[in-house]
């Protein structure tokens, strides 16, 4: 017991002087890996580990901090996802039949980089419900192509989003599928796009998306979007929750019901689910969707030809472009503790305060130096 008008916690001589040296408490900050699993060098077969070590416990003093080590590395043959979700309104009909054997061309060049692809399909128009669709006269409903040339073009009525094909391997399944597909038609120029991209995110069960796969959502249209708030136009001002709303039939059930999504919240399901928006857009349009995509990190943008015919190749760049960039994410983060990071890419040279790594080829390996500290209360 102290004498009274001393505190308890002090400097060590003092508290040495106080006569407090047999029950002095001096915590110091330690760090201890407690998961660290070898990195994969292949991406067949069994688990996939691409970041050592997995888990690390630390004990920290306020304004103390500990620095440790993590290797991250790009596995090769590592399994890929490709959800392909298409705009099919009247003036995509060109694009269509183009993309009819795209599947069986993807994976004979995917199979360059990956022996595990799937693939998949949705398409996309709007709402249905005006004004964002024509209710006049009442053939419209059914045909909204009902005034076009010739005089018996036909379309499907308008839907907002519907799930076609979940993620395959069957390749020609896609091809298939897309063959049996036919366009619609809006009455306004911007799609409902977001809200196809939201649905395709978040219904993980419905497009099949694999834990331990690159993830790429392939989106293809030629004209612009309609974003938070446009609902306010049809008299919905209930906000895009986020959730999934496929029903048994594969179409989107909350269409009428709900806003289009934010980018806000786009952009935080994107990153939950840890898949990679790659715009797929004509010449027209690319710069509103650049600018979409530097307020969604993450997000590539192509240049579409107006027939789609480049769609291809646009695909293989944008994944060897996600696949050459590692970057270290943070989630979670208690408001306590601060993390710096000091990368080490491949010319060995260490650069402080950069979670990114650019120009990586398949295989390599980088490092990260991370300094954790924590805050005073």
């Amino acid at each position: 017991n102290l004498p009274s008008g001393y505190s308890r916690c002090d400097l060590s001589d003092n508290l040495i002087q106080n006569g407090c040296a047999d029950d002095m408490e001096f915590p110091t900050s330690t760090s201890a890996i407690l998961e660290d699993r070898p990195l994969s060098s292949k991406g067949s077969g069994g688990s996939i580990t691409q970041m050592s070590p997995q888990k690390i416990e630390l004990h920290l003093r306020p304004d103390d901090s500990q620095i440790f080590s993590v290797q991250v590395r790009q596995v090769e043959d590592y399994p890929v996802d490709i959800y392909y979700l298409m705009d099919l309104s009247n003036s995509m009909k060109d694009d269509l039949r183009n993309i009819q054997n795209l599947g069986t061309k993807l994976a004979v060049k995917m199979a360059e980089v990956t022996s595990n692809l799937r693939i998949g399909f949705g398409a996309f128009v709007d709402k249905p419900m005006p004004p964002y669709m024509y209710i006049s006269p009442p053939e419209a409903i059914k045909n909204p192509c009902y005034d076009l040339n010739p005089p018996d073009n036909r379309c499907l009525p308008m839907f907002g989003y519907k799930h076609v094909l979940a993620l395959t391997d069957k390749v020609k399944r896609f091809n298939e599928e897309v063959k049996k597909q036919q366009v619609s038609r809006n009455r306004d120029a911007p799609e409902g796009g977001f809200d196809a991209i939201i649905q395709a995110i978040v219904c993980d069960e419905k497009i099949g998306w694999r834990p331990e796969a690159s993830h790429l959502l392939v989106f293809t249209t030629d004209a612009k979007t309609h974003i938070a708030l446009d609902g306010r136009l049809a008299g919905i001002v209930t906000p895009n929750d986020g959730q999934c709303h496929i029903d048994s039939n594969n179409f989107y059930a909350a269409s009428t019901t709900l806003d289009y999504p934010s980018l806000g919240l786009m952009t935080d399901k994107l990153s939950q689910k840890n898949i990679n928006l790659i715009f797929a857009v004509t010449q027209t349009i690319v710069g509103l969707y650049q600018n979409y995509s530097e307020l969604i990190p993450g997000t590539t943008v192509g240049t579409l030809t107006r027939d789609s015919s480049n769609v291809l190749q646009l695909i293989l760049d944008s994944y060897e472009k996600i696949r050459s960039k590692i970057e270290l994410e943070v989630r979670n983060l208690p408001e306590e503790l601060s993390l710096s990071f000091n990368a080490t890419c491949l010319d060995g040279e260490v650069i402080q305060g950069v979670k990114s790594c650019m120009g990586l080829k398949i295989g390599d390996t980088v490092s990260y130096l991370r300094s954790s500290s924590a805050k005073s209360v």
